[in-house]
């Protein structure tokens, strides 16, 4: 009897909100003067990746699709599985300003992974979400009467009201 064996698959796809993703970013190539485009994903907080908390980190994936399965405001990107992803971000100082270094350039630390570690991650991040949001049972308006009437004994304990965009 033969042994079968699965043909590894080729492409993770990651599924992210569109608000989490930049697509079409245009800058000039400097050797040819082409004007071309490039895409940014960063990752949502509390996205950890073997303890290590990774939300805010961005990568810049080739490709960038219109969701088949989540509608239109989530995209899906396409990642080598066999390839590493390179998660970047600034490197801040305790006040969270970003550190320069001596050539002018922000300090960069760049975390690698692989795809599959991305995609368990994102997927363990929106449980968690998803478990910490359900532990409100109560409905929209049972909410907002709860935050109203908080507002209304902070003005009788003679705290003032905090202004709205317009100063009323």
């Amino acid at each position: 009897m033969a042994e079968e064996t699965a043909a590894p698959k080729k492409n993770v796809y990651i599924s992210l909100h569109k608000s989490f993703v930049h697509e079409g970013i245009k800058y000039t190539d400097k050797k040819t003067g082409q004007e071309k485009t490039f895409n940014v994903v960063r990752l949502p907080g509390d996205t950890v990746i073997d303890g290590k908390d990774v939300g805010g980190c961005e990568f810049s994936p080739l490709y960038v699709n219109p969701s088949k399965f989540r509608g239109e405001n989530w995209r899906d990107i396409p990642l080598l599985a066999d390839r590493e992803v390179q998660l970047r971000r600034d490197v801040r100082d305790i006040e969270g300003n970003p550190i320069v270094g001596e050539d002018g350039k922000r300090e960069k630390e760049v975390i690698k992974v692989m795809p599959d570690q991305i995609k368990t991650a994102l997927s363990e991040a929106r449980k968690r979400y998803a478990e910490e949001h359900a532990k409100d049972e109560r409905g929209l308006a049972e909410r907002a009467d709860a935050a109203k009437e908080a507002s209304d004994s902070m003005e009788k304990d003679g705290a003032s009201r905090p202004l709205d965009r317009e100063g009323r």
